[in-house]
């Protein structure tokens, strides 16, 4: 009986979880995310939490949502071995208003209090980000490959999908490093991408408690 209450609950959670195609849900992240998690376009995902760690150090936002619209998010920072620790709230004062143009929609977004502004044009396959008339970056899908072009830091990066795991993608700095990576799955309406960002960095000494180290990077969305 014991055996047969194990295998059911193995069935289960096989159908609960199920892995999902990489290119298009990561492409709608660089799409729709800036700032560090911070800034959200429309999109096809909304973010519920995050969670992410490096070397001790421990980040964590909560997003609240009205609908399509942001409303707030409460930040929480951490490190244990500087004994630090800070709660903050973030309440959203940006506008975003958006026109569509044959396959084309522009959205104008602008935050009265930081004086900020900038205009992204997305299609489907591509979004061309305008950050301040001299500073813009470019992602659009070709051959199932995200491409990244960035005029500021010149770069011509890509991102694949792992031949082995079509839930998993590396994105390909110009000389070969792995930047980071991105892997999706799927448990009932919520969406979770996990992502590693590699610290590349030589290091002359270790660096100290919550300091460099690779980044680990869990959200949740909910579809």
């Amino acid at each position: 009986m014991k055996l047969k209450v194990s295998f059911i609950i193995v069935i289960m959670a096989f159908l609960n979880a199920h892995s999902v195609d990489c290119i298009r849900p990561l492409f709608d992240y660089f799409a729709t995310n800036f700032e560090n998690n911070a800034l959200i376009m429309p999109g096809e995902m909304f973010p519920d939490s995050l969670h992410q760690e490096q070397n001790g150090l421990v980040n964590t936002i909560k997003y609240h949502w009205t609908g399509t619209h942001l409303d707030s998010m409460n930040l929480h920072h951490s490190c244990r071995a500087l004994d630090y620790e800070k709660h903050s709230t973030y309440i959203s004062d940006w506008k975003i208003d958006s026109t569509k143009v044959g396959k084309v929609t522009k959205y104008d977004w602008k935050s009265p209090k930081d004086r900020w502004h900038f205009t992204v044009y997305r299609t489907k396959d591509s979004v061309y980000i305008d950050l301040d008339k001299e500073q813009h970056q470019v992602f659009y899908i070709k051959n199932d490959t995200i491409h990244e072009v960035n005029n500021w830091i010149p770069r011509q990066w890509i991102i694949y999908r792992d031949p082995n795991n079509e839930s998993k993608c590396s994105r390909k700095s110009d000389n070969g490093f792995i930047i980071d990576t991105y892997e999706y799955e799927m448990k009932g309406n919520i969406l979770i991408q996990k992502s590693i960002k590699f610290d590349h960095k030589k290091y002359f000494k270790a660096p100290g408690p919550c300091m460099g180290g690779n980044e680990y990077t869990t959200i949740y969305y909910k579809k």
